[in-house]
């Protein structure tokens, strides 16, 4: 049982960081399943209240939270898929990327295409810095790496996804050359 100060605490972080924490799942999942992913982050959140970080991390800890969430999700997709292979039912249905839904515009399109070619985790680097802005030195903390080990692998993923892109314009929109610049 939580007591009332614990309480009003979640409930003040759930009023700030909600939005953003669905924001950042939907983002990266379907509608229900980023609705699961934030209920399921909250009900972490709210289990161990007592160990989340201070005001100004709590962000950083929920996402890192929503990211092992959507991961499970994931995982647990695919079972569910190869299963309903195996058992001669229809393979589950491939839901489009919820960007692509968002983003129709041809550029922006071959842009996410681009970036679904890099690694899973130059992709979720990319995310967290140029669409969540999140301040590297939190996204650092949350990786578990140092800023200048975060500095340098988004420099790289930047320049992946340069080559994979061709085009520098629509990059450099996307992700804006202070950003590049500082992770050099």
């Amino acid at each position: 049982m939580q007591s009332p100060s614990e309480d009003s605490r979640f409930r003040r972080i759930y009023d700030e960081h909600r939005s953003a924490v669905m924001a950042y799942c939907l983002r990266r999942a379907s509608r229900s399943d980023a609705m699961d992913a934030v209920a399921e982050t909250f009900a972490v959140a709210w289990r161990r209240i007592d160990r989340l970080p201070g005001v100004g991390a709590e962000r950083s800890w929920l996402y890192a939270v929503a990211l092992r969430v959507l991961a499970n999700q994931r995982r647990s997709n695919r079972r569910l898929g190869s299963l309903r292979s195996k058992l001669g039912g229809t393979a589950g249905l491939a839901q489009p990327d919820p960007e692509e839904v968002l983003v129709r515009a041809e550029d922006e399109r071959r842009l996410l295409e681009a970036l679904a070619r890099l690694r899973p985790a130059d992709q979720e680097l990319l995310r967290l810095v140029t669409w969540e802005e999140h301040p590297r030195d939190q996204v650092a903390q949350m990786l578990g790496i140092s800023r200048a080990a975060l500095d340098q692998r988004l420099h790289r993923a930047v320049s992946r996804l340069r080559n994979e892109h061709g085009a520098t314009q629509l990059v450099s929109e996307v992700v804006p050359r202070s950003i590049e610049g500082e992770a050099r």
